[in-house]
């Protein structure tokens, strides 16, 4: 495959089933993982049964902007830097658009969207 060894990287919704399985990837191909999510017992059973060392968990509620804000330097500060940023993390309200509430509508672009965006912004200088 690929040599990440040494790099660092940071992947949201880690907590889930693809989240997960990228987190796991990334560090079986070297890469020191932080895994994000919102159920911290999740977290902690992938880092242990990811290959290598340093892994992180960092439980972040996506659609509370303080914590979105905090993940990527509470990262680097953690891991030293950071190289990969992986968005996977993402909520639904699934049903009919006619019946969705403008809260559930809001909630989804919050987390989907704009967590998103100040996530690759936050990150965008330490990657450089």
């Amino acid at each position: 495959m690929f040599d990440l060894t040494g790099m660092t990287a940071l992947v949201t919704g880690a907590s889930g089933g693809i989240g997960s399985e990228i987190a796991k990837s990334l560090a079986a191909q070297g890469a020191a993982v932080a895994l994000s999510g919102t159920r911290e017992e999740v977290l902690k059973d992938v880092m242990s049964q990811m290959a290598g060392e340093g892994h992180v968990a960092m439980p972040c509620n996506l659609s509370e902007s303080a914590e979105v804000d905090a993940l990527v330097p509470d990262t680097v500060a953690k891991l030293g830097k950071l190289d990969i940023l992986v968005n996977n993390a993402g909520i639904t309200r699934d049903g009919l658009a006619m019946r969705m509430s403008d809260e559930d509508f809001s909630d989804v672009i919050r987390v989907n969207l704009e967590s998103a965006f100040r996530l690759i912004r936050a990150a965008a200088r330490p990657m450089m």
